[in-house]
């Protein structure tokens, strides 16, 4: 019972704060531009408690999975003092994209401050290679420095990491520089099957930086977390590309699973970062209702200099909810059977 509670906090909160800080993005700019904000909510279903501020209500309901900020006349044209129709279009687009924004910035902060103080940090020297795997075949030995992967610099593990996620099973051409002496080695990258997912392994360990200076944190903490955000604008790359499955997207389901299944702060922290930046991103996506896709309309209008039909808008709205609310249920549903 103990434990059940523990996880269902667990969620509830990374759920119940990234929706927090999201729309907080929305309420600040809004109050910055002097939108009226009728309504500031996080979650959805019955009211747990609610309170009037100045010309605000701010309300919490049970269900923590999602929340809105309510500006003045957000849905129809009014003129009023305050009123969001009313905003110019740099406004308005400031205001809905700063929920994502807020997202992004915030778990690239969590992740750089977890990296830089993780006492993790590797370099691009090579501690040992793995028994059976390539770079140990292929003659990878202790002190050996990485320099290239074919014509891609390698400061740190990450480096080759995000490589062979783009180039797969292909061989790669290894530049080593060993006692001074630069070698180039040809590897094929093993191959690992973790669920629906592939991974590829030239099984080299690089060393740790075991005292590392303040310098030497934040350098190769923007390392790391610029290939953080790399990896995650390429899988969104690949999956509009389709070298992504559908079946390899997680939704709340999944979500959760993961946060459940985390060990200790620097997992949760982790998965927390991971989830904001994601959510961030899914929402400037520019494909309607997302915020992305409202976006696209505000410069569609600016561009034409006269409002889109509201018809118009409203199937565009109503295609892109079915389909999004298609997808989730065939996401949840997939989450459940992985599970299982």
């Amino acid at each position: 019972m103990v434990a059940f509670i523990v996880n269902a906090l667990k969620i509830i909160f990374v759920l119940g704060f990234l929706v927090l800080i999201h729309e907080g993005g929305h309420f600040c700019i809004a109050k910055l531009c002097k939108i009226k904000v009728n309504e500031f909510a996080i979650g959805f279903g019955p009211t747990l408690v609610s309170k009037t501020k100045g010309e605000t209500k701010y309300a919490l309901h049970l269900i923590p999975c999602g929340g809105f900020v309510s500006m003045e006349s957000e849905e129809e044209h009014s003129d009023k003092e305050g009123s969001f129709s009313n905003a110019s279009t740099w406004k308005k687009v400031a205001i809905v994209m700063a929920g994502g924004i807020v997202n992004i910035v915030f778990g690239i902060i969590v992740y750089f401050l977890l990296i830089t103080n993780s006492g993790n940090l590797s370099t691009n020297v090579v501690n040992h290679t793995l028994q059976g795997y390539a770079a140990e075949s292929a003659g990878i030995l202790q002190g050996d420095k990485i320099l290239f992967i074919d014509k891609q610099k390698v400061r740190n593990s990450s480096d080759i990491n995000q490589y062979l996620s783009k180039t797969k099973d292909k061989e790669v051409t290894v530049t080593v520089e060993r006692n001074k002496n630069i070698i180039q080695v040809t590897l094929q990258p093993n191959k690992l099957n973790t669920g629906d997912t592939e991974y590829y392994y030239l099984g080299i360990v690089f060393q740790k930086i075991e005292q590392s200076s303040l310098s030497d944190r934040i350098y190769y903490g923007l390392l790391n977390t610029g290939n953080f955000i790399g990896s995650i604008f390429e899988n969104l790359r690949e999956l509009f590309t389709g070298k992504v499955n559908v079946n390899q997207m997680v939704g709340i389901v999944g979500i959760s699973d993961m946060v459940v299944k985390t060990s200790g702060f620097y997992e949760y922290a982790y998965m927390i970062a991971v989830i904001s930046i994601s959510l961030g991103i899914t929402n400037l996506l520019p494909f309607p209702p997302l915020d992305g896709g409202k976006v696209v309309l505000y410069l569609v209008e600016a561009i034409r200099r006269k409002p889109i039909k509201e018809e118009i808008e409203l199937k565009l709205q109503a295609i892109g909810f079915a389909i999004i609310i298609a997808l989730s249920i065939y996401v949840t549903y997939r989450d459940i059977i992985r599970i299982i």
